[in-house]
């Protein structure tokens, strides 16, 4: 790379685009030594860019020369025609860049969930238990973020029987502006607590997948608000 960035500068520095037209001799020998690079680089990249190295050589229509050769002061002799120019190396958009690690982040998430192992069950409870939970389905009406927090909303939501203000951490998996009118499951009589200095009243029910990402547990089909789960 330190050879390939001496024969960016050279040409930089030398400019034989300018010179050309006051001192055709010199830009001959500034092009003579810039191929000579050219060429040590095809040698000096082939064991790790093999393909590339090969265009290269190809391009000056030159072999692939041996180690040793690399730096001769005449690997390309004079007078020796060159083959047509052509890029090496396209430039990669962001756009692709981006592309690819999503890619890669879309298998590493396909093989975490094929591979993960579900929680342990919790102990068993009594159908009693069960049965005081008071589970509706609400719609949410407002959503938004708590003030210096980075996981809470801050939810008002119809559940048929009352419209109440519930927080709930889902503020990283979800947009406020998105979710206005999304069904959810709401436990009611969750006794209320105050969080962040907003009393919430109620709990909203998720489903966490295993690589920690939040889904609402919602009806198939559209419920009234105040519909019970049993």
């Amino acid at each position: 790379m330190n050879l390939a960035r001496l024969g960016n500068k050279y040409l930089a520095d030398t400019e034989p685009w300018k010179l050309i037209k006051t001192d055709e001799a010199r830009v001959g020998t500034i092009l003579n030594i810039a191929l000579q690079i050219a060429g040590s680089l095809s040698i000096l990249t082939e064991p790790f860019l093999p393909t590339s190295a090969q265009a290269l050589a190809d391009m000056l229509n030159i072999h692939l020369g041996k180690w040793y050769e690399a730096g001769m002061s005449e690997y390309i002799i004079p007078g020796h025609p060159i083959g047509e120019a052509k890029l090496l190396f396209e430039k990669i958009e962001d756009a692709t860049v981006d592309a690819q690690v999503q890619k890669l982040l879309d298998t590493k998430q396909a093989n975490l969930l094929a591979n993960a192992v579900a929680a342990p069950a919790k102990e068993n409870i009594s159908f009693d238990d069960f049965s005081r939970m008071d589970i509706r389905i609400g719609t949410i009406l407002e959503a938004e973020k708590v003030a210096k927090t980075k996981k809470l909303l801050k939810l008002k939501i119809d559940t048929g029987l009352d419209q109440r203000t519930i927080v709930s951490g889902i503020a990283e998996y979800f947009i406020p502006e998105a979710i206005i009118g999304q069904q959810v499951a709401v436990l009611v009589n969750l006794a209320p607590r105050e969080i962040k200095g907003i009393e919430s009243q109620g709990m909203i029910l998720m489903a966490e997948n295993a690589d920690g990402s939040l889904a609402f547990m919602q009806p198939s089909g559209l419920i009234k608000p105040g519909g019970t789960v049993s």
